[in-house]
């Protein structure tokens, strides 16, 4: 009998666990309406069986699983910031300021379009998460008063916040992209604009389109008003109260880091909350662990305002860390590698080497569920093959950032997914047909792609002639 060579054992024992973890957590999700945590502690078992059936010892399967959680510490700290975050910026009247105002100003017909563009602004500079977790928390609550279904509202909420952190030299992934690539970061950004530009305006015709039903079939205006008095009531509104989201954004222009920005910006609105909404210490100590609790007897005020704190983030802390074990196994082990290997060896054009890493990146985010590894991986095993095709390394830098980044928040169980789904109240599955500037970002990267390829053919053709 032939013997199986080891590295087509390793890609078969890799496929299993892939496959294993897919039937599981498809089973568990779409059938069950379960969890993610425990069908992703299976494939995290299916991923050390696997590795130790090619040799690898249980120190080593250990090791990977450490490592992996590791290299997830930053973004876990990040998020448990963002929710204490969340809770203090709505007991300082942060957040019910941008819906009172937000509510006053903003029209139905052009409320999806208006969210898209606001939340790309902003997250040029406190970045996707960031943008999320604060001004698209505030715009989830006039969408609601406006009528808007949460789907809706949530999926231009992220096609703004992703455009931003692809077309910004701040955002931590495009940074990432660009040291994982070596190419500069403003190199970075400006060759990813013309991709991300094409996506974004096709998702801003979309919102304006299909906004305009909404001004077409009115709104209640009795319940926006009742919201209106409700915050009034609620919480003492002016001005003032935008002064911690200048503060959080002057930092990161400044270029302090996300932690430090953070944290900036809790501190500066508990003190704003003890001179503007009279709150004592006990309170921000209360309302940042386990958020802010709103009594104003508007249920749909209450329901919107009772939110953040660092326990609501539990839930994304522990599936970030069952899903970077997981990971950990799947890189440190040379399973991943061995699964994608031989989708290299068959790649013969230039352009179909970038569709590969774009759909590469997304298999990276489905089964390595986080968005710094989508990136970092497939960065990694491709860098020599564009080399190799003599191509510049800003394509696969944009590749990454079309194909990692902008499809992570599509996916239920990627740490993105669990982070929009929690922030915003809105499955992945109910927002993802919606977000729109995600779905469009990779076919618009490979467009290009190819459509540079025939403009090369087409002027080597003429010269020739």
């Amino acid at each position: 009998m032939e013997k199986i060579k080891p590295e087509r054992k390793k890609f078969w024992c890799a496929l299993a666990a892939v496959l294993i973890l897919a039937a599981v957590m498809c089973a568990a999700i779409v059938i069950y309406d379960a969890e993610p945590h425990i069908p992703m502690l299976v494939g995290c078992v299916a991923a050390a069986v696997a590795a130790m059936l090619c040799g690898h010892s249980w120190q080593e399967v250990e090791d990977g699983m450490i490592h992996g959680i590791t290299q997830s510490l930053g973004s876990l700290i990040i998020l448990m910031l963002i929710g204490i975050l969340i809770g203090v910026w709505i007991q300082a009247g942060v957040v019910p300021a941008i819906i009172y105002y937000g509510l006053r100003m903003l029209s139905p017909s052009f409320f999806l379009v208006s969210t898209m563009l606001i939340c790309s602004a902003i997250s040029m500079a406190v970045g996707s998460w960031g943008t999320a977790g604060t001004i698209g928390l505030a715009f989830m609550g006039i969408a609601h008063a406006l009528g808007i279904p949460p789907a809706m509202a949530a999926g231009a909420i992220i096609s703004g916040a992703y455009l931003g952190d692809k077309a910004s030299p701040l955002s931590d992934t495009t940074n990432l992209a660009s040291a994982v690539t070596g190419v500069d970061v403003f190199v970075n950004v400006r060759h990813m604009i013309p991709v991300a530009a094409t996506a974004y305006g096709l998702a801003a015709a979309f919102f304006t389109v299909v906004g305009l039903r909404y001004g077409a079939e009115g709104t209640d205006m009795a319940e926006v008003d009742a919201l209106l008095t409700g915050l009034q009531q609620e919480f003492s509104i002016s001005f003032f109260n935008f002064l911690p989201l200048v503060l959080l954004v002057v930092c990161v222009l400044f270029k302090i880091p996300a932690i430090a920005s953070i944290s900036i910006g809790i501190f500066s609105a508990a003190v704003l909350g003890a001179f503007t909404q009279g709150a004592n210490l006990g309170e921000v100590l209360q309302a940042g662990f386990s958020g802010y609790l709103c009594q104003t007897g508007n249920a749909s005020l209450d329901s919107l305002l009772t939110a953040g704190g660092l326990d609501s983030m539990m839930f994304s802390v522990s599936m970030i860390i069952c899903a970077m074990m997981f990971g950990g196994i799947m890189e440190s082990t040379g399973l991943m590698e061995a699964l994608m290997s031989p989708l290299v060896k068959r790649l013969h054009r230039g352009a179909s080497l970038i569709t590969a890493t774009v759909a590469s990146c997304f298999l990276v985010n489905m089964i390595l569920p986080e968005q710094y590894i989508s990136i970092a991986i497939p960065g990694r095993m491709y860098a020599r093959e564009y080399d190799r095709f003599g191509l510049d390394r800003k394509e696969l830098a944009r590749a990454l950032g079309a194909g990692g980044a902008a499809t992570s928040a599509l996916i239920p169980w990627n740490t993105c997914g669990v982070f929009m789904m929690g922030v915003l109240g809105v499955s992945a599955f109910q927002y993802a047909p919606w977000a729109v500037f995600n779905l469009l970002a990779p076919f618009t990267a490979i467009a290009f792609a190819w459509g540079s390829r025939a403009l090369r053919r087409r002027a080597n053709l003429s010269a020739a002639l």
